[in-house]
């Protein structure tokens, strides 16, 4: 099954607006890309799929071995970014920026515990960071939603080279979300069975959009 994203919803918009959005069979929409529709007035139209004869045994053997290869796919992308973190790090050191980089490394470690949450298959550990708890994450993330915009971003502008690297992490922190609805989706229920997950990998997504913030000249944060 495959799992349209928020991000993927606001590239389409973008380029063309639009007033009605049709969901192809055996496709879902997250909840940030459901939330986006319903700001934007977008009616959502869900295409019916046509039904296969097959006997009970060979859908359950095929649900079993679909479940197996998400699962895999998540755990090679979950793999793939505690490495990026490290590479971006890396990165921002060498490049001159040591405190930038030891706040990436920090980040890094929010997403080691997403990770031993997923694999250990317990509850992902409350994220603080700054000082701050996750309400306080999120409350700060949410007023600067609509204020970082790299759409106009200029490679000349100062501190250029910091705000590609975050917006690249960012970026592919973004695909994590349609990873884990896939392999932890409840059909019966309509409903994700790692949220906790999810709402993880999003905190750490607000943070970075803070650090993007800073690097573009907004003021720093205050306890």
């Amino acid at each position: 099954m495959k799992f349209i994203t928020e991000m993927e919803l606001r590239d389409l918009y973008r380029r063309e607006p639009f007033t009605t959005y049709s969901l192809e069979p055996d496709t879902k929409i997250t909840p940030g890309a459901r939330q986006f529709l319903v700001d934007r007035r977008v009616t959502l139209v869900q295409n019916q799929a046509n039904v296969d004869k097959q006997q009970p045994s060979d859908t359950s053997n095929q649900a079993q071995s679909r479940e197996s290869w998400m699962i895999l796919r998540l755990l090679g992308k979950i793999d793939c970014l505690e490495s990026l973190f490290l590479l971006i790090a890396a990165e921002l050191f060498h490049f001159g920026n040591a405190i930038l980089s030891e706040e990436v490394i920090e980040l890094g470690k929010c997403f080691q515990n997403v990770k031993k949450a997923e694999r250990g298959q317990i509850t992902s550990e409350k994220i603080q960071f700054w000082g701050w708890s996750e309400e306080e994450i999120s409350d700060r993330s949410a007023k600067l939603e609509k204020q970082v915009d790299l759409s106009e971003f200029q490679v000349e502008s100062e501190n250029s080279k910091e705000i590609a690297l975050l917006n690249y992490l960012r970026a592919s922190l973004r695909e994590i979300e349609p990873a884990i609805l896939e392999a932890y989706w409840n059909e019966e229920k309509q409903s994700c069975s790692r949220q906790d997950l999810i709402d993880s990998v999003n905190l750490i997504i607000n943070i970075l959009g803070m650090m993007i913030w800073k690097c573009l000249g907004g003021k720093k944060w205050t306890q």
